[in-house]
């Protein structure tokens, strides 16, 4: 897949995230209310999943927030690997108890900075649907992410100095 197919599909899957797939004419887009915007978007485990599975055939992993804390072993600061505008990325084992079909991996889990507003959750699940459908040999891959309560994560391929 080269540059302008990926930049192709993510502006698709952007357009069907926001619902505006098929509207040629921004003038006539239907106008919605904030509340209306909430309500079209997954906000649960189950919609993103169904949203994700939709548009992408790259199967991804769904942890539970506890899962996450046992992988990270609380979120220990001496396993932070860095953090920015995004939230913070820590590194984490995937063990055998928890492997759900994976063998056991180092990963990096990457916590959203807990901006929930409508913008925050639509940036957060492009970034799922998007990076769920990408496989490239210099890019880290997206195993799995967390969509539970007001938690937002996802989990990455762990690379070394990367």
């Amino acid at each position: 897949m080269d540059f302008s197919s990926i930049q192709i599909t993510f502006e698709l899957l952007s357009m069907k995230i926001m619902g505006t797939m098929g509207d040629s004419n921004w003038e006539n887009a239907p106008v919605t209310t904030r509340k209306d915007e909430n309500r079209k978007l997954p906000s649960n485990p189950e919609e993103v999943e169904d949203l994700r599975r939709s548009s992408a055939t790259n199967p991804l992993i769904v942890f539970t927030f506890d899962e996450l804390k046992k992988i990270t072993e609380n979120f220990r600061q001496d396993y932070m690997l860095g953090g920015g505008g995004f939230g913070i990325v820590y590194k984490g084992f995937v063990t055998k108890d928890l492997s759900k079909g994976i063998h056991p991996v180092p990963v990096a889990v990457k916590v959203h900075d807990g901006d929930n507003s409508y913008q925050g959750h639509r940036e957060w699940l492009a970034e799922v649907i998007f990076l769920g459908q990408l496989s490239h040999p210099n890019l880290v891959k997206l195993i799995g992410y967390c969509c539970e309560d007001q938690h937002r994560v996802l989990i990455y391929e762990y690379m070394a100095r990367g």
